[in-house]
C-alpha cells in the first residue's frame, strides 16, 4: 500500500491588500485631505469665517467704546469731570478718545463755529468762529510768541491740530485770522470774577467818589462831587448790544479783541491788520460808526468793562505786573519816555507808529494797548456827551497815561480844539471787539 495513500493534502492561502487596492485607498485619502484643507483655509473657510467674526466683534466693540467716550466727554464738559484726552484711573484700555474734527474749507478756514475745551474743570476754552482759523506765528512756530519774537503770522494751523490747543496757549493769547488777513486775539473769561470794572481804582481816572485821580495818584476833588459820583462810570447796560455782549461772554467763556489798532481799509471799512497807519478819529461817535462798518459781523467798539478785563487778564497771567498796567507802562508801549527794549530801532518815540511796529509793544499777542494812540470806548463820564478813552498816547510819558488810564472828552468836538493840562493835541481811535458767533 502506498504510504502516501490515506494522507490528506493541506493547501495554505495568504490573505492581504493588493497593490491596486492600496493605490485607490491613498487616492481617496488625498481627496479627503484636500477637501478638508479647502474647508479650513478657503475664502469661505471655517478659519476665514472665524477671523471675520472676530473682526466684526472688535469693530463693534470699538464703535461702542467711541459712544461711551463721547458720553464721557459730554459729562466732562458740562459736569466738570475729566477733560478730553486726560488720563484717568477708570481702568479703561483707552483713556484718550478720538478728537473732534473741525469743518473747514479748502483754504483751511472754519465753515462753522468750532469750540475747543482745553480745560473743562477751569472753564478754559476757545471758540473758532466761522470764516477764521487759528494761526501759527513766525517767531515760535506756535500759536503764541514772546515779546521780541516775530509775532507775524506764518501759516494757518491745520484743522487736525485745533483740538490740541492747550489751556496754556489760550492763556497766552491765541491769534485767529480770516481770508482777508484780519487778526483777532481770544481773551479767556473763565468766570464772572474775571469780567469786571477795575479802572476806577487806578490812577488816571475817577475814583468811586467821582474825584479825579491823576497819573501820580494824587486825588483832585471835583466842584460838584455828587453829580460826578452819579455819572462817573456810566455805560448803557440796558442796550441790546450790551446785554448781548454779556450773554456771549458768559456762554462762550471769552471774547475776541482786535489784535491791532483799527485802520482804514477799502471803502472806509474798519480793519485789524498789521503794518498800516492807525485810523485816527476825532469823535467817539465816528469811532462807534467805524467799528460797526467792517467786513465782520457782530463787532462793536469796546466797553470799559471789556478794556478793564483785558488788563486783568494780562495781570492774571503774569504777562504784565499791576505796576506796568496802572502806574507806568513805558516798558511796553510807545511813549515819549519808553525804555529799553521798548524804545529800540527801527521806530522812533514821540511819533505815531504803524500797527504792530514793535514786538516789545505787545502783550499776550495784542499790540499797542499801552501808548501809541488813544482808544475811544463806549463808556461815558456823564449822561451827556463826555466820553471815555483809554490806553495812553505817544506824546506823553508812560507814568502819566499808562495802559489803565481813563480820560474823558466831548464826543462831538473836533480834535483841533482840544487842550489838556499838558497842552498837546488829542488823537484817538477805536478797537473793535469780535463776538464768536453771529447769533447769541
Amino acid at each position: 500500500m502506498d504510504k502516501q495513500k490515506g494522507k490528506t493534502k493541506i493547501f495554505k492561502h495568504n490573505s492581504g491588500i493588493t497593490l491596486i487596492a492600496l493605490v485607490i485607498t491613498i487616492i481617496v485619502l488625498l481627496i479627503l485631505a484636500g477637501v478638508a484643507l479647502a474647508t479650513l483655509t478657503g475664502n469661505t473657510s471655517i478659519i476665514d469665517n472665524a477671523n471675520k467674526a472676530v473682526e466684526r466683534y472688535n469693530k463693534s466693540a470699538d464703535e461702542d467704546q467711541k459712544v461711551l467716550n463721547q458720553v464721557k466727554d459730554l459729562f466732562a464738559k458740562y459736569m466738570g469731570g475729566e477733560q478730553v484726552g486726560e488720563t484717568g484711573d477708570d481702568d479703561d484700555d483707552d483713556d484718550t478718545p478720538p478728537a473732534a474734527t473741525p469743518k473747514v474749507n479748502d483754504a483751511g478756514y472754519a465753515t462753522e463755529n468750532f469750540t475747543v475745551v482745553a480745560d473743562a474743570t477751569n472753564n478754559i476754552q476757545i471758540v473758532i468762529p466761522e470764516g477764521f482759523a487759528p494761526a501759527i506765528l513766525n517767531g515760535s512756530n506756535s500759536t503764541t510768541s514772546n515779546p521780541g519774537q516775530d509775532g507775524s503770522i506764518k501759516s494757518v494751523m491745520p484743522a487736525a491740530q485745533w483740538s490740541n490747543i492747550t489751556a496754556a496757549q489760550i492763556n497766552a493769547g491765541v491769534v485767529i485770522k480770516n481770508a482777508a488777513g484780519e487778526e483777532f486775539v481770544w481773551v479767556p473769561i473763565p468766570n464772572s470774577s474775571n469780567f469786571a470794572r477795575t479802572a476806577w481804582t487806578t490812577p488816571c481816572g475817577r475814583d468811586s467818589s467821582g474825584n479825579w485821580v491823576d497819573g501820580t495818584g494824587v486825588t483832585h476833588t471835583l466842584a460838584n462831587t455828587s453829580t460826578a459820583t452819579a455819572n462817573a462810570f456810566w455805560e448803557d447796560t440796558s442796550s441790546t448790544e450790551y446785554q448781548n455782549m454779556l450773554t456771549s461772554v458768559g456762554k462762550y467763556k471769552g471774547f475776541y479783541i482786535a489784535r491791532y489798532e483799527a485802520s482804514q481799509g477799502t471803502n472806509n471799512i474798519t480793519q485789524s491788520k498789521r503794518g498800516v497807519s492807525p485810523w485816527v478819529m476825532v469823535a467817539q461817535t465816528a469811532a462807534i460808526t467805524a467799528s460797526s462798518n467792517n467786513s465782520i459781523s457782530n463787532t462793536h467798539l469796546m466797553y470799559g468793562i471789556e478794556w478793564d478785563s483785558v488788563l486783568k487778564w494780562l495781570q492774571r497771567t503774569e504777562t504784565k505786573t499791576l505796576s506796568e498796567i496802572q502806574t507806568n507802562s513805558n516798558t511796553w508801549g510807545n511813549y515819549i519816555d519808553s525804555v529799553s527794549p521798548a524804545n529800540g530801532s527801527p521806530w522812533v518815540t514821540e511819533t505815531k507808529q504803524n500797527t504792530g511796529a514793535s514786538e516789545y509793544w505787545r502783550a499776550n499777542n495784542i499790540y499797542d494797548l499801552a501808548g501809541n494812540v488813544w482808544e475811544w470806548t463806549q463808556e461815558k463820564y456823564s449822561t451827556g456827551t463826555s466820553r471815555a478813552y483809554r490806553g495812553g498816547v505817544y506824546y506823553n510819558n508812560g507814568d502819566v497815561v499808562p495802559a489803565a488810564s481813563r480820560y474823558s472828552f466831548n464826543e462831538t468836538v473836533s480834535v483841533d480844539n482840544v487842550r489838556f493840562p499838558f497842552q498837546l493835541l488829542l488823537v484817538v481811535f477805536g478797537r473793535a471787539i469780535l463776538a464768536p458767533t453771529k447769533n447769541i
